[in-house]
């Protein structure tokens, strides 16, 4: 008979050491290692950032901030300031070609390769006065499916609008008290604005927004619309123009961020959605900022010895009744451009019976 090999706490402790080390070996043998994190390294071209503008700039570093943070590491979005990458009319381009991941520009710019773009950007006197407006049109009337199909068949993914800043004060060598005054002045203006002046007896003549001082100095343009109270500021217009023309025509001029629709593809849900929100608060960024700048702006124009003035409530009027119509004229060209009219006809008349009853004196 076979002797029962006595087992006492040691002999197993030792044996079940054996145990584990041998399973040990054997799960090393066969396990995998864990796949290395993908990082996506996004490129942003701004194009107002580094030009003077405050309230681009804050926003901009936030929105590389927020991105960063939100993805835990796993988005790494550096922002490169105007021209640094792209030219700002060839910015769409670029973003589509991979060149830069991500953009902050304006639909102004691309008109050319989506006509619709040139009144995503702006329609004269239209009523981009509150933000909750243009949340109206943009996410529940059907302007964010526009913006998107167009651009996506150029490869392009529209993360958001943006709403920039007032657009259409004016700055000006000779005093205009009314549109007629623009008879026989050189002027840089986009759109339909720009098409009212001529109505007016203007000349428009192509400027980029960074060379708007050399231009005047040299009197090659009279006049500009540009951006808000600080961009003029900021590139010390007060230097080369004595007049600054009120009211904005545009409340707030529509810009947008836009993405390589490969690479917003490329990425998992959580991180398209990051991409997606970040950008909005980068909307609320920019926007709250403009109020604070504009103001100060304001005064420095004054204080540096510019002439404000207002133009009367008449013109006004006729300029947006005629403006308006000028838009309506466009249908039938683009299948984009029909259904913009429709959101914005649509919006138009909620504005009025919404708004106007809550009006303060």
């Amino acid at each position: 008979m076979k002797e029962k090999k006595k087992v006492n706490r040691r002999t197993f402790l030792k044996s079940a050491a054996v145990g584990i080390g041998g399973a040990t070996l054997a799960l090393k043998g066969t396990a995998k290692a864990a796949p290395a994190k993908k990082v996506w390294k996004l490129k942003l071209q701004s194009n107002w950032t580094g030009i003077g503008i405050a309230a681009q700039d804050e926003a901009a570093k936030l929105f590389c901030e927020r991105v960063n943070n939100l993805s835990g590491g796993r988005i790494e979005m550096k922002n490169y300031d105007a021209e640094v990458l792209l030219g700002i009319g060839e910015t769409f381009k670029g973003v589509g070609s991979g060149v830069a991941d991500v953009a902050v520009t304006s639909p102004i710019y691309h008109r050319g390769i989506v006509p619709v773009g040139y009144y995503l950007w702006a329609v004269p006197f239209f009523p981009n006065d509150h933000l909750e407006f243009m949340e109206l049109w943009y996410q529940v009337l059907g302007g964010k499916e526009i913006w998107r199909e167009a651009y996506a068949k150029h490869g392009v993914m529209g993360l958001t609008y943006e709403c920039s800043d007032e657009w259409g004060t004016m700055v000006s060598t000779k005093p205009i008290r009314k549109f007629s005054d623009y008879k026989g002045l050189k002027v840089r203006a986009f759109g339909i604005w720009a098409d009212w002046l001529v109505h007016n007896g203007a000349s428009i003549v192509t400027v980029p927004g960074g060379e708007i001082y050399t231009a005047i100095q040299t009197n090659i343009i009279d006049a500009a619309a540009f951006g808000c109270p600080d961009a003029w500021a900021g590139a010390k217009l007060y230097e080369v123009c004595k007049y600054f023309i009120n009211p904005s025509i545009i409340p707030y001029d529509t810009c947008e961020i836009i993405m390589n629709l490969k690479t917003f593809k490329s990425m998992p849900p959580d991180l398209q959605e990051i991409m997606l929100s970040a950008s909005r608060i980068h909307n609320l960024d920019v926007t709250s900022r403009t109020i604070v700048q504009d103001a100060k702006a304001r005064k420095t124009l004054a204080d540096k010895g510019m002439e404000t003035i207002i133009l009367p409530d008449g013109e006004l009027k006729k300029a947006e009744e005629w403006c308006w119509n000028r838009f309506l004229q466009v249908k039938g060209k683009d299948p984009y451009i029909d259904r913009l009219i429709k959101v914005y006809t649509e919006a138009r008349a909620y504005h009025k019976a919404y708004f106007g009853p809550k009006r303060l004196p």
